[in-house]
Order: C-alpha cells, then sequence, then structure tokens
C-alpha cells in the first residue's frame, strides 16, 4: 500500500521512534519524504516539552529523519543531553508542513521559526535558537 501524498501526512503524524524507525526504510517513506523539504514537530510524552526542526539538506525530511533514528539527537545540539533510551522510549515525530524540493530554504526557516513562536519552544521546549 502506497504511503504518499496526504495519506502518507496522516500516517506519519505523531509517531514513536520505534514507529518511525520500522517505517523510516520502506521504499514507500523513503520516496515520499526523501523529495520533501519541510517542518517538524519532535514531543517529548514525557514532559509535552517540543522541538521545532526544519528539513531542507540532502534527502530532505527522509534525511533528516534517518539521523534521529541512528542516533536519537540527530545532531542538534539542544537534544545532545538526552539519553539515547530515553528518546527512543519518549520521543514523538510528526510532520507540520511539507514544500516541494524547489521551495527556497529561506523560506521553510522562515517557517521554522513562525512555529517555533507559535507553539513557544525557545521558552518552554527544547528550541534555543
Amino acid at each position: 500500500r502506497s504511503l504518499v501524498g496526504s495519506e502518507m501526512c496522516i500516517r506519519a503524524r505523531n509517531v514513536t521512534w520505534e514507529e518511525l524507525s520500522g517505517l523510516i526504510d520502506t521504499d514507500a517513506w523513503k520516496t515520499a519524504l526523501a523529495n520533501q523539504k519541510g517542518v517538524y514537530l519532535i514531543t517529548d510524552s514525557s514532559n509535552g516539552k517540543k522541538y521545532v526542526g526544519s528539513a531542507t539538506g540532502e534527502n530532505m525530511i527522509w534525511g533528516r529523519w534517518k539521523d534521529y533514528i541512528a542516533n536519537g539527537n540527530g545532531g542538534n545540539i539542544e537534544l545532545k543531553s538526552f539519553d539515547f533510551e530515553y528518546i527512543q522510549k519518549n520521543f514523538r515525530y510528526s510532520i507540520l508542513e511539507i514544500y516541494k524540493s524547489t521551495t527556497d530554504d529561506d523560506a521553510i526557516l522562515e517557517r521554522e521559526s513562525w512555529w517555533k513562536e507559535l507553539l513557544m519552544t525557545r521558552q518552554f521546549g527544547y528550541n534555543k535558537n
């Protein structure tokens, strides 16, 4: 069953680390997410704190989430203080917005900042920038 378009977005909402690790290497997810830039949300289910990030680099959302599966923190300074087991147990992943691969990176970064302000993740979450 294909997970492209809006169906994929619905299925991608609020998945656990374990669910994401099982889905990320499927052909459907790679096809759908490796060519999409976007803004995503990580929620710590133990305390409700959130982290907003964006994906604009190589392999876009798929590549970014592969980083999170590999080490838990995706290279983000704000998340490096957490033990990998804690992340695997408590973090959930959602896509807030998806954009075409041709969308300017600055536009994606503006949307990421907008979401950080809306969700107050700098004041009450894990975003520091």
